[in-house]
């Protein structure tokens, strides 16, 4: 007989005046105490029964996750995923899945980790330029969190010609070439901004190190607007 069904029954003893308040009352509790008690170890054993699973399993979940933005328990999934099923065709799609997933929220080093990741296990003569495009562009739309940032500039720059110079005929050429131009006006600005400092400072020979390293072709090219600072950031900035 169930705990419900025996709960019942002492009710309706108790409403026919067959066992007493007190009696029935400490009855109530033994038995929501077995329920609770039950539910956890349901909870438990469900837990604990998550391993050693088809690899399916692993990637239907890490989808709805990601489906449902809980990427977090999609990044568990996937290491499930990867531990028990390291040669399944589905681990390289689940990569692929999260490192968008990560990108589109703003989760920029971890899509980066992703794509990373594709391109040292799976990437081919076919598909490496296609990984590599979208690493570099998880690279730039972290930017805006590395404006001032010298060495992620650099390594950025540095990445892109690489990018151009190795895949000169890749279909993602041009939009890397736009990613370029971006990062070496957005190192101008930043010498630009560390050069006005050195002169706040009275130090000539800084101002005149950090000018010349402006790319002053490219900026009259592309006439660029000054990035936009809020007031209560330009109050603290520099």
């Amino acid at each position: 007989m169930s705990v419900m069904k025996v709960i019942f029954k002492k009710f309706n003893l108790y409403k026919t005046g067959g066992m007493r308040l007190k009696h029935f009352k400490i009855f109530l509790f033994i038995a929501m105490a077995m329920i609770v008690i039950g539910t956890g170890c349901a909870n438990k054993k469900k837990k604990k029964d998550e391993y050693n699973k088809p690899a399916i399993f692993w990637y239907q979940g890490i989808l709805r996750e990601i489906l449902f933005a809980n990427l977090e328990t999609a990044d568990n999934y996937y290491s499930s995923l990867q531990s028990e099923h390291i040669n399944s065709p589905l681990v390289p799609e689940a990569m692929l899945a999260l490192g968008q997933a990560h990108m589109k929220k703003r989760e920029y080093v971890l899509a980066s980790f992703y794509f990373d990741e594709y391109i040292k296990r799976f990437g081919t003569k076919d598909n490496v330029d296609y990984l590599t495009f979208l690493k570099l562009q998880s690279h730039y739309y972290a930017f805006k969190n590395h404006s001032k940032d010298q060495e992620f500039i650099s390594n950025s720059i540095v990445s892109l010609g690489e990018f151009i110079e190795k895949y000169p005929n890749s279909r993602y050429r041009p939009y890397v070439e736009y990613m370029q131009i971006k990062f070496i006006l957005g190192q101008n600005e930043l010498n630009r901004a560390i050069a006005n400092v050195y002169k706040k400072r009275h130090k000539p020979e800084g101002v005149k190190r950090y000018l010349e390293r402006i790319d002053e072709t490219l900026e009259k090219e592309t006439k660029p607007k000054p990035s936009h600072m809020p007031w209560y950031v330009l109050i603290f900035d520099w």
